[in-house]
């Protein structure tokens, strides 16, 4: 029966890989992949142990574990930053990949130092492999190096939730859940079931979540969904809604034209009741006529041009792009983009 959970939770794992190498990678950098990659070494591990067979067998596959149990984090880290909009110093980068590392040396040392291990033995129960340890005295570290991240994790998602109002909402409630889904499954493990691996399942839940996250973080960076589209150009600007016409993100030049609209939080309604009525107008026109026009409006002494599109992600439409301009938008609609999957 636990066999059975191992296998199950590496495979659905494995699926998980594929739906991010197959449809998703093509929309983000490869630090999004890492989570992916250590998430599915985990789990294999966790099946290669359940059938290990000796001491020296269970302990190398152990510290190939260990490879997601310390990096894991971190890369969670930096998607979590990515969500929040928040950059990192390069130098504050290289110093939380070099505690990643510097703690996952250590690991390397079992079995021929007792610092981490003093030692370790195997026991079979409930028809798999367990290793049996005894704590060395700077198995302490790993608690520490996984304290700090749990730590630097939830600053991000309340810095982002307080401070950056184009992270969206719905992200960093589902990197909350995760997180805590983290928190519940790692000292469970450690406290009331130390015979079956929990954190099996929370590294199957993250990745789901990540998923859900990837799906949803392009809309949220338009001038990512305009590059796509068309060719982005600085003097236009672009407002991006979703199909409830909750705001989603704008351009900086969008900004510069129209500076109420930088005041609004993502998946909120724009605050501003004039522009929001405006906008909405706009939106419900080109519902009706299934077709863009020019629009115009004053702001100040300056007239600008304004028209509605669809907002594509690949191929799928999901939400309103709003032009603006000064002068009248010629150019072709934004377009789908046909994906290489």
């Amino acid at each position: 029966m636990v066999l059975a959970y191992y296998v199950s939770m590496c495979a659905l794992s494995l699926l998980c890989c594929t739906i991010y190498f197959f449809i998703k990678r093509k929309y983000f950098p490869f630090r999004y992949a890492t989570v992916f990659i250590l998430a599915f070494l985990s789990q294999f591990c966790y099946v290669l142990l359940a059938i290990s067979k000796d001491v020296r067998e269970a302990l190398v596959i152990y510290k190939f574990l260990y490879i997601g149990g310390c990096f894991l984090p971190l890369a969670g880290l930096f998607m979590i930053l990515s969500v929040c909009k928040i950059e990192l110093p390069k130098w504050v980068r290289f110093i939380l990949i070099l505690l990643s590392g510097a703690t996952y040396c250590l690991v390397l040392s079992a079995g021929y130092s007792p610092l981490f291990y003093k030692s370790v033995d195997i026991e079979f129960k409930n028809g798999v492999t367990v290793l049996v340890k005894d704590y060395g005295p700077l198995h302490i570290l790993f608690y520490i190096e996984i304290g700090i991240f749990l730590v630097l994790t939830i600053f991000a998602i309340v810095y982002g939730w307080i401070e950056k109002p184009n992270a969206s909402r719905k992200n960093l409630v589902m990197g909350s859940f995760l997180e805590i889904t983290a928190i519940i499954a790692f000292f469970v493990g450690r406290i009331f079931t130390k015979d079956i691996e929990w954190m099996a399942l929370a590294d199957l839940i993250i990745e789901i979540g990540f998923l859900f996250i990837m799906n949803n973080i392009g809309l949220y960076t338009v001038d990512d969904m305009v590059s796509s589209s068309i060719f982005a150009d600085g003097g236009f600007g672009y407002i991006s809604l979703d199909f409830k016409k909750r705001y989603l993100s704008a351009t900086d030049v969008a900004k510069k034209f129209i500076p109420e609209i930088a005041n609004n939080h993502a998946d909120h309604y724009i605050e501003d009741e004039e522009l929001r009525m405006l906008l909405e107008g706009w939106v419900d026109e080109f519902k009706e006529n299934n077709a863009s026009q020019n629009h115009t409006f004053k702001n100040g002494d300056t007239e600008y041009y304004v028209r509605v599109s669809f907002l594509y992600d690949g191929m799928k439409k999901r939400g309103y792009l709003l032009e603006i301009a000064k002068e009248a938008i010629n150019h072709p609609v934004p377009a789908p983009v046909e994906t290489n999957i």
